[in-house]
């Protein structure tokens, strides 16, 4: 255990070193082809259309965004907080508590040739792709907050204006679905062609997409951050984690994703490659669905939380390698985490005494899980419907194949995850907070106003002390309510050839830009 846990949270030395094992001028006959390994196709490659996990460890190489999270620079010093650099946008400056100002850097060029200019930020945030009454991409929304205008000031400067005070505008601009889109690419050709052939500044150029098979870009040789080091990156679809496990043992994988720790012996066993990762800004979430007739009642809700062993599934499908998390927040907000906070406490007893106070009497309690999705996912829905079934309650779990049958009326429960959009908790605003919530929209918790009061104040309050104590008032309700439960801190491991110097980020994303990827011998 001890060796595969130094491979799996040290930050390896190779990346360390990677800036001097990648040549400034590297040619397409020195650089080598990565095929990675995945588990499943992306559904688009839309920065902001509503991105799916598949979607984002595309995109992040496809687009940049005007400012970025330096992930490295987070990684080196954990309790920092965010940190954030020039991308697109070489400076910027906070005007007032409503409006950025942004100057774009001017070497900067679309993989069709076209010079970024500040026309196609503001088409990228413009009311035509996003904010308008019927936009191109509707769900972008919740990823922006409430953009009132784009102004172009001269070709290489904009002002981004938002409708009220907006205390995290920095971080939203920073966010993965916040990658800049080419102007004329997507007007010329259309959204659903764009989604299939995306146009970025990033160092990935789209090359082909054979649909279940696999994806391919090429190196964009212009990218403003310096020449790739790659030549080529494919990402192959392979369901099976056995599969991917011995791709990249034989050597036809760089990398593998959805590692398990079962797999872990295996690579660990064997010379050339091994294991990274560790825990995401992400939770295994169950989702408990209020327009239910047995869920509906908050009693029933509370005891299906009291009543997970979580500490029991850490250790049996994960080894101990990651973490309860303490409500919903992150230590990553910085003042705005309280870490002495009651996180999510296992108490069967309890439990049982909320469900003879409902009044339960039996009633059918439907689980629907999309089986093979997450790794552990099922192991771990199974093992919590036993933990149910222990309290009293009569619990029927549907393995489906694919996320349109879980939506399916019928169900009681979901299984799925919830990513941080961003360190903050705007970042998970769509999950909880309004209206168009997943909860409120999709899963019909209704006694929210109280809830979606303090949101509101929150997202519009500069001060950090008040929003703190704000955010922890919201918190209460949410534990209170329980619309949904955390199982446990998302993990994401994968198996590397131990010649590719790369990092994976505490996030979906994967970044094969210059300062994060090289190779020792090619």
């Amino acid at each position: 255990m001890h060796a595969m846990m130094s491979h799996v949270f040290r930050v390896l030395a190779l990346i360390l070193i990677s800036a001097t094992l990648t040549t400034a001028n590297a040619t397409a006959a020195d650089r080598p082809d990565l095929v990675v390994a995945v588990n499943d196709q992306p559904a688009k490659l839309e920065p902001a259309d509503a991105p799916l996990a598949v979607d984002m460890r595309v995109t992040y190489s496809i687009f940049d965004t005007l400012i970025r999270r330096d992930y490295l620079a987070e990684m080196a010093n954990p309790e920092g907080g965010a940190i954030l650099a020039p991308g697109l946008a070489a400076e910027w400056t906070r005007l007032d508590d409503r409006t950025i100002e942004l100057r774009l850097r001017d070497d900067v060029v679309f993989h069709n040739g076209d010079p970024l200019t500040a026309d196609d930020v503001a088409f990228t945030f413009s009311e035509q792709r996003v904010f308008g009454e019927d936009p191109f991409i509707p769900t972008a929304r919740r990823y922006f907050g409430d953009v009132e205008e784009v102004v172009v000031v001269d070709p290489l400067t904009v002002r981004i204006r938002a409708a009220a005070p907006d205390p995290v505008l920095e971080l939203r601009l920073a966010v993965p679905a916040a990658g800049i889109v080419n102007r004329r690419a997507y007007l010329e050709n259309g959204t659903d062609a764009f989604k299939r052939a995306p146009v970025g500044t990033g160092p990935m150029r789209f090359v082909e997409w054979q649909d279940g098979d696999y994806l391919r870009f090429e190196a964009f040789d212009d990218y403003w951050g310096g020449a790739p080091t790659f030549e080529t990156i494919t990402f192959r679809v392979v369901p099976e984690m056995s599969a991917r496990v011995a791709g990249l043992i034989n050597g036809e994988f760089d990398i593998a994703l959805q590692i398990s720790p079962d797999q872990f012996p295996t690579l660990e066993s064997r010379d050339g490659v091994e294991v990274r990762g560790s825990v995401i800004d992400n939770y295994q979430m169950i989702w408990l669905i209020g327009t239910d007739p047995v869920v509906s009642d908050r009693l029933i809700r509370q005891a299906m939380s009291l009543a997970i062993d979580r500490q029991l599934l850490i250790d049996s499908l994960w080894h101990g390698l990651t973490t309860i998390p303490l409500s919903y927040q992150l230590p990553a907000f910085g003042p705005l985490y309280d870490p002495t906070r009651e996180g999510f406490v296992y108490d069967p007893d309890r439990a049982r005494a909320l469900i003879e106070e409902a009044g339960y009497d039996g009633e059918p309690i439907i689980i629907r899980n999309v089986t093979g999705y997450y790794p552990n996912g099922d192991e771990m829905i199974q093992a919590v419907q036993r933990m149910w079934q222990d309290v009293g309650l009569n619990v029927e779990l549907e393995m489906v194949e694919g996320w349109p049958q879980v939506y399916e009326p019928g169900r009681s429960v979901g299984t799925g995850s919830a990513t941080y959009l961003m360190p903050a908790p705007e970042g998970i605003e769509y999950m909880f907070f309004g209206e168009e919530s997943i909860t409120q929209a999709r899963h019909g918790f209704v006694s929210a106003g109280e809830l979606n009061r303090l949101a509101a104040e929150i997202s519009s309050t500069m001060d950090v002390d008040r929003r703190r104590d704000l955010y922890q008032q919201a918190l209460d309700i949410l534990m209170e309510e329980m619309p949904g439960t955390p199982v446990y801190m998302m993990p994401q491991f994968f198996g590397v050839n131990v010649d590719v110097a790369w990092h994976p980020y505490p996030d979906y994303i994967m970044d094969f830009r210059p300062e994060n990827l090289s190779f020792q011998s090619r």
